[in-house]
C-alpha cells in the first residue's frame, strides 16, 4: 500500500493532473470518479489507484474490474491529497490518450454531422459540448489547438464518458481541414447576429460541421468566412448572448430536427 504522498507514482499522476506538457509527453491523462473508471475502455487503462476504503465499499467492482488490470492501493489520507475533486470516491486511473491520424480522421470517422470547436477556452464548456455532441448523435468533434485541453481534469469530468465514444481531433490548422471536409461535401453553420432566423432556416443537406467560437470572441474571422450558412438564435429582453455550450446543444439538435 502507498502510504506517503512522496511516493513517485503519486507525484506523476499529479503532475499529469496540472500540466498539459507532461499529458502530452506521457501520452497518459487521469480519470477520477467510479463512474469514468467504469467507462473507461480496458484497452485504454495503464494503471488503476484506489483508496484503501474503495477496496471494501465497492468490494466487487474491487475483485472484477481493477484486480484485472495493473494497480496500487493507497491510504485513504493521501488519496484525499492526491484527489483532484472535493468528494473523492477513491479511484482514479491513468488513461492513455487515444490516437487519430488527421490524415485520415475524415475519412475514418463515421458519417454524420461533426461539432467543430474555434479556441473554446472554458473546460467545463468543452467537456459540456463534447457530452452534448455524443446526445445529439455528432460523428465526431475537431477542435484547433486554441482550445482548451480536451485531457485537463475538468474536461475529462465534464464528458461524464463521452471522450471515450466520440472520435475527436485537435488540428493545427482548422481552415484547411475545413477545406478538406469541404471537398467531402461538408456543409458548415456558424451563428451570427445577422444571420437567418434559428426558428425559420431548414437544416442543410448532407453532412454539417456546426462552428462555435471562442466564449468572449466568437468565431474567429477566417472561420466565420469560410462558413456557408449563418443562423441567428432569437432572444427575448436584454440578453445578447448565449453560453457558448448552450448555443452549441442549440444548433447540434437543430440538424436533428
Amino acid at each position: 500500500m502507498i502510504t506517503s504522498i512522496e511516493n513517485k507514482q503519486l507525484k506523476n499522476i499529479r503532475q499529469l493532473l496540472d500540466r498539459t506538457s507532461a499529458r502530452k509527453k506521457q501520452g497518459l491523462f487521469v480519470a477520477e470518479g467510479v463512474r469514468m473508471f467504469e467507462e473507461t475502455p480496458d484497452k485504454l487503462i495503464d494503471r488503476i489507484y484506489v483508496s484503501e476504503s474503495f477496496t471494501v465499499r465497492n468490494r466487487e467492482l474491487y475483485e472484477t474490474k481493477v484486480k484485472a488490470h495493473p494497480y496500487e492501493v493507497v491510504e485513504d489520507g493521501i488519496f484525499r491529497r492526491l484527489s483532484d475533486t472535493n468528494n473523492p470516491q477513491g479511484v482514479l486511473v491513468t488513461v492513455h490518450i487515444p490516437e487519430y491520424d488527421e490524415d485520415r480522421f475524415i475519412d475514418d470517422i463515421p458519417a454524420g454531422d461533426c461539432l467543430v470547436l474555434n479556441r473554446i477556452q472554458d473546460p467545463g464548456n468543452l467537456g459540456t459540448m463534447i457530452r452534448t455532441a455524443e446526445a445529439a448523435g455528432m460523428s465526431a468533434v475537431i477542435m484547433d489547438e486554441g482550445c482548451a485541453d480536451i485531457f485537463n481534469p475538468k474536461v475529462i469530468r465534464s464528458t461524464m464518458g463521452s471522450v471515450y465514444r466520440v472520435p475527436f481531433l485537435v488540428t493545427g490548422d482548422l481552415g484547411l481541414l475545413m477545406s478538406k471536409m469541404k471537398d467531402k461535401g461538408f456543409c458548415f453553420v456558424a451563428g451570427d447576429l445577422k444571420g437567418t432566423d434559428f426558428f425559420e432556416a431548414k437544416r442543410p443537406e448532407g453532412y454539417a460541421g456546426i462552428l462555435i467560437g471562442n466564449e468572449g470572441n466568437g468565431l474567429d474571422e477566417e472561420i466565420l468566412e469560410a462558413s456557408d450558412i449563418r443562423l441567428r438564435i432569437p432572444m427575448e429582453g436584454e440578453v445578447s448572448s448565449l453560453n457558448a455550450a448552450v448555443s452549441a446543444a442549440l444548433f447540434m439538435f437543430f440538424l436533428r430536427r
